[in-house]
């Protein structure tokens, strides 16, 4: 007999990890495939389209984070700017022509926050090249820790650009159900064919020739138990 397991336990990637695992086992072995063969074939077009939403989700992560990224540089830059009229609004402070020549380089630039992202990209980057050989000063004025975590999120939202385009180009990620939606018909498609072979195997005359799919599908599922008994017990 196949072991049942609470498969609902499962991550949505380890439960995609799960159907790759026994659908490679299914296709080996091909047991009563005249019978099953739709169920097996319904079980692989769910594992592939478990990939693609599974992509469309990460790529969906990964453009959150973008955006975020954007706004913190977007914050940064104005708490820069902000800082340093703070500092010119008194031509007494000792930190006035310092702060007075890093604005006078900033407005030279012009203000990146209004411009589209890519653009917004290469602006923030020209602001890092003309400020760094202005980097005594920015230490001396107090501002040279925005300035590098203002490049820093620059960096970062180039870095999430990429990655969510490269998720993007890698699979057709358009319209895609959500692998929850998926995960459920694959459930239900997985437990149908648990069922028919636990059936067949318990015929004295079938014992021998399920004997083996049925202990390689129990050796995957003992995997994954234990998996989330150790996710259990790391929780506590």
């Amino acid at each position: 007999m196949i072991n049942k397991f609470l498969i609902r336990n499962l991550l949505n990637i380890e439960f995609y990890q799960f159907l790759v695992s026994v659908c490679s086992i299914f296709d080996r072995h091909k047991i009563d495939f005249d019978r099953l063969q739709p169920l097996y074939e319904a079980l692989e077009s769910h594992a592939a389209q478990m990939e693609i939403s599974l992509a469309a989700e990460k790529r969906n992560e990964k453009i959150r984070e973008k955006n975020e990224m954007d706004r913190r540089r977007d914050r940064l830059h104005s708490r820069l700017f902000n800082y340093l009229k703070y500092i010119t609004y008194s031509d007494e402070d000792p930190r006035y022509e310092d702060a007075q020549e890093v604005l006078q380089t900033l407005r030279a630039v012009g203000n990146p926050t209004q411009l589209a992202e890519n653009r917004q990209t290469a602006m923030m980057t020209l602001i890092g090249n003309r400020l760094e050989p202005l980097r005594d000063k920015l230490q001396n004025i107090g501002a040279l820790e925005i300035v590098d975590e203002m490049l820093e999120a620059n960096r970062q939202f180039i870095i999430l650009e990429e990655q969510a385009r490269d998720v993007a180009a890698t699979h057709k990620i358009e319209n895609v159900p959500s692998a929850g939606n998926v995960r459920k018909e694959a459930d239900a498609i997985y437990r149908n064919i648990v069922d028919a072979i636990n059936a067949f195997a318990k015929l004295p005359h079938k014992t021998d020739k399920y004997r083996e799919i049925v202990s390689d599908i129990n050796l995957i599922v003992e995997r994954y138990n234990q998996m989330i008994t150790a996710r259990k017990r790391s929780s506590k």
